[in-house]
C-alpha cells in the first residue's frame, strides 16, 4: 500500500458515522429481576428514576450492563441536550423501554472516547439543530446514528480518555470524602444539644444598623435558601443605595420572611474581606459572647431540623414570617470552644472537598472540547 493509499484511507475513516461504530441492544428484564431503575439527566449522568414505578411491569424494562450506552432523543431541541449516558457500574440496572440502548462494537473507537465526544456543549447544540420540528424537538434514533465523529488512533483516544478520567477521579474521590465528613459534622451538632447547656440567641449577639450613608459602590447581595450570599436579583435602577445596610467580614445577616412557607431560616455569615450592601429589609448582627464562635453559630443553622423549627414557630401570616424577637429566643447549645472548633474543622474539610469536586467537574467539562480538538488535530497530522 502506497503512502497516498494510506492517506486516503485515513481521510475516509477519520469521520465515521455512529451507526458504523455501535450495535443496538435490547435486553428485557423478562425474569423480573429486582434491579435499580435509572434515568439520565441533562448532564449525561445516571440518576435514580423519578418516575413512580408502583404497579409498573418492570419485566418490560431494559437491562443495561457495564459499558452499555443509553440514549434518549426526547426534548433534545427544547433542552439543548443530547441525553446520552455510558453505564460504568459493575451491577446491572434497569432503564425505561423508551430509551435506546447500544454498545460499541467497532474496535477503532473506545467507548469512553465516544462518550467524551458527546459531553461537549457543541454536540448538544448540534443535536438541537438536527432535531425534528415537533413541539419537544426530538432527535430521532436514525438521525442520531447518522452523526459522524472524528476517530483518531486508539493510542490517542486512550491518552485523551486517561486525562479526562483523571479529572473525573478527583471529582469522585472528593465527593466520596465530603459526604461522610458532612454527615459526621451534622451528627456532632445533633449530639451536643443533649450534652451541653443551651443559651438563647439574644444573649449571644448584638444587632446593628450600619447604613451606606456615604453612597459607597459596594456589591449588592441577597441570601438564598442555602444560606449563602448571592448577587441580588432585584432591579436597582432608581434605588437609593444610601438606605442599604453595609456588612463587613464576620457579620451575620438574617431574614425572617417566608420562613414557614419555605421551611428555611435565611441566615448567612459574611466572610468576604470587601464590604457589601444588603437590603434594609434584612436584620444584621454580630456575635458578642466570647463563649461561642461565629463559624460554629452559623453551622448550627445549617441543620434541617432548625429550619423546621423555625417554620414551626413562625407567625400565622400568609408568608409565615419568623419575627426577629422570636428568632432571638431560639436556644443554642454552647459546648467548649475546643469542641466548637473541632466541628468547624470537620465542616471546613467537607466543604473544601465538595468545592474541589465541583471545580474538578467544571474542569472536566471545559477540558472535553480541548481534548477532542487535540485528538482531531492528530488525525490531520
Amino acid at each position: 500500500m502506497t503512502s497516498n493509499d494510506t492517506d486516503m484511507r485515513l481521510r475516509d475513516s477519520s469521520n465515521i458515522s455512529i451507526r458504523e461504530l455501535i450495535r443496538e441492544v435490547d435486553v428485557r428484564n423478562t425474569k423480573g429481576k429486582k434491579l435499580s431503575v435509572l434515568g439520565i439527566n441533562i448532564t449525561k449522568e445516571f440518576i435514580p428514576t423519578v418516575a413512580n414505578t408502583d404497579g409498573v411491569d418492570l419485566r418490560k424494562y431494559k437491562i443495561i450492563h457495564k459499558s452499555d450506552f443509553v440514549f434518549s432523543g426526547m426534548q433534545t431541541g427544547r433542552d439543548m441536550c443530547i441525553r446520552l449516558g455510558l453505564y460504568m457500574d459493575s451491577m446491572p440496572a434497569l432503564v425505561s423501554p423508551a430509551y435506546s440502548t447500544f454498545t460499541v462494537t467497532n474496535p477503532v473507537v473506545l467507548s469512553e472516547y465516544l462518550y467524551l465526544y458527546f459531553v461537549r456543549k457543541e454536540m448538544d447544540r448540534y443535536g438541537a439543530f438536527i432535531s425534528d420540528s415537533s413541539v419537544r424537538a426530538n432527535l430521532d434514533w436514525s438521525r442520531f446514528l447518522d452523526i459522524k465523529i472524528p476517530v483518531p488512533d486508539i493510542e490517542t483516544q486512550r491518552h485523551l480518555v486517561e486525562v479526562w478520567k483523571g479529572l473525573d477521579a478527583i471529582k469522585m474521590d472528593n465527593e466520596a470524602l465530603a459526604s461522610p465528613l458532612m454527615n459526621l459534622c451534622m451528627s456532632y451538632l445533633d449530639r451536643i444539644k443533649r450534652d451541653y447547656p443551651t443559651i438563647p440567641i439574644r444573649e449571644l449577639i448584638q444587632d446593628f444598623d450600619a447604613r451606606n450613608i456615604n453612597d459607597e459602590t459596594f456589591p449588592v447581595f441577597g441570601l438564598n435558601r442555602d444560606k449563602k450570599f448571592i448577587p441580588t436579583v432585584a432591579n436597582l435602577n432608581g434605588i437609593d443605595l444610601r438606605k442599604y445596610k453595609v456588612v463587613q467580614k464576620g457579620d451575620f445577616v438574617f431574614s425572617g420572611m417566608q420562613t414557614g412557607r419555605d421551611n428555611c431560616i435565611r441566615l448567612g455569615l459574611y466572610t468576604n474581606s470587601i464590604p457589601a450592601l444588603i437590603s434594609p429589609a434584612y436584620s444584621t448582627f454580630t456575635i458578642t459572647n466570647s463563649d461561642i464562635s461565629p463559624q460554629y453559630f452559623y453551622l448550627y443553622f445549617l441543620r434541617k431540623e432548625l429550619d423546621r423549627y423555625g417554620a414551626f414557630i413562625s407567625d400565622s401570616s400568609v408568608r409565615a414570617n419568623l419575627d426577629w424577637s422570636r428568632f432571638t429566643e431560639i436556644h443554642i447549645p454552647v459546648p467548649p470552644l475546643s469542641i466548637q472548633q473541632a466541628i468547624v474543622d470537620i465542616y471546613t474539610c467537607a466543604r473544601e472537598s465538595r468545592e474541589i469536586a465541583v471545580e474538578a467537574g467544571e474542569l472536566s467539562k471545559q477540558a472535553c472540547p480541548a481534548l477532542i480538538r487535540r485528538g482531531t488535530c492528530s488525525i490531520a497530522s
